[in-house]
């Protein structure tokens, strides 16, 4: 494992080196890495294992093919395709998806018969997997994700409107979402509307505004989930080792950066994988409603998770249950290949599009170690959202208020 932390590390600096920017594909995945990683190894968990040999070469074929593609992209050097730039409002768009937003969301409280911030605080028996409409709560929930990240930072009472929903029905998720894409999106943004004026200042406010929303995230995350559990259950199943004593912050933070790993270094030891055959994946992406039309079925779906209060395992589970080694290194090298050309484009040309489709990709490579947001309908559906309401092309001035 040492051998392995000492590589990301110095991926993680070599990268910096050459971007001078540490939201760049290559940086923020060998840093998500090191972190998780180097977490792990901390151990001050009972719930936590030594990772079989077997995990860790996994997690060098992840690494490597990721890298390997991206060092192979960059080294053809692609010619740059100029475009054509259109102007063309699309603030018609959003605002007709904002009023959508809103009636959906009434819907779902009469279909649901209440709220889940409601329920916790009347004592009701209902809990937040129980509010929605099947397969349209998705749908709803990636329209207040890009709807959120656009107006997170802009001067606009949007941004609370979206924030507030999210609370509403005490979704931490669709915070944490909110937040991640709508810094990484003003920060690109930001940047080269007023470079001139930020120019001596830009890596002290990147950095600033990165430390920002690391702290606005573990907060929500575990006032929200204290709010939902409760901070005396997070002590039972954390089971912290002899003699250290944690705040429910860094527990909530500890847990979800680094159990997820323990999930899959449980799975690694109980199958071979590669087999679901594709059934594993269409289970995390399709909608409610077509899954029970279909009636897929998966193989150890509940059977490797460590503990029932954890039940996130890492971007890699689905895919090792359906393809097995093989698939996860094709899918490393696929995400790599995405992430070079989506952030080309915003080297060249920072429309709302387009940052808003690498705060995307960016969001989900920051959440790896968490759960795998490609195949997650939610988040992924934006990629169909964002080109109807931002525009194929340059729509208007990028930072207008």
């Amino acid at each position: 494992m040492s051998s392995l932390l000492i590589l990301l590390l110095l991926l993680c600096i070599t990268s910096y080196i050459k971007e001078k920017n540490v939201l760049n594909p290559k940086f923020i995945f060998n840093f998500i890495w090191f972190i998780t990683l180097s977490l792990y190894e901390l151990k001050i968990s009972y719930i936590q294992q030594d990772l079989s040999d077997r995990t860790i070469f996994i997690f060098w074929i992840c690494i490597l093919c990721y890298n390997i593609t991206i060092s192979f992209l960059e080294a053809i050097k692609f010619p740059r395709i100029k475009k054509k730039n259109h102007v063309r409002n699309y603030k018609k768009r959003r605002k007709i998806a904002k009023y959508i937003v809103i009636i959906i969301f009434l819907l779902e409280i009469l279909y649901s018969k209440g709220l889940p911030s409601i329920w916790k605080i009347t004592g009701n028996s209902k809990i937040y997997f129980d509010y929605g409409i099947p397969s349209l709560h998705g749908a709803w929930c990636g329209l207040v994700i890009c709807l959120g990240a656009y107006s997170l930072l802009r001067k606009t009472k949007d941004k609370w409107l979206y924030l507030a929903f999210s609370i509403l029905i005490v979704s931490r998720q669709l915070i944490m979402s909110i937040i991640i894409e709508g810094f990484i999106y003003a920060l690109y943004i930001r940047n080269v509307k007023i470079k001139s004026e930020w120019l001596n200042r830009t890596n002290k406010i990147k950095t600033g505004f990165i430390v920002i929303a690391l702290i606005l995230i573990v907060a929500m995350f575990t006032a929200i989930g204290n709010f939902r559990s409760g901070s005396g259950v997070m002590n039972r199943v954390f089971r912290a080792r002899e003699n250290i004593v944690l705040s429910s912050a860094t527990q909530w933070f500890y847990s979800y950066m680094t159990f997820s790993v323990s999930n899959f270094n449980n799975l690694v030891s109980i199958t071979q994988g590669s087999i679901n055959h594709g059934a594993t994946m269409l289970n995390d992406f399709l909608p409610t409603v077509l899954l029970n039309i279909f009636n897929i079925e998966v193989k150890y779906s509940p059977r490797y998770i460590i503990s029932r209060n954890y039940t996130v395992s890492t971007y890699l589970a689905s895919i090792y249950l359906d393809f097995g080694i093989t698939g996860i290194g094709i899918f490393n090298s696929f995400i790599a290949f995405l992430g070079y050309s989506l952030y080309k484009n915003i080297k060249y040309k920072k429309t709302p599009r387009d940052v808003l489709l690498y705060s995307v990709y960016a969001h989900n490579i920051i959440l790896l170690f968490f759960i795998n947001f490609y195949l997650y309908l939610p988040v992924i559906i934006q990629i169909f959202y964002i080109p109807f309401l931002f525009g194929g092309k340059r729509t208007e001035n990028v930072y207008n208020r």
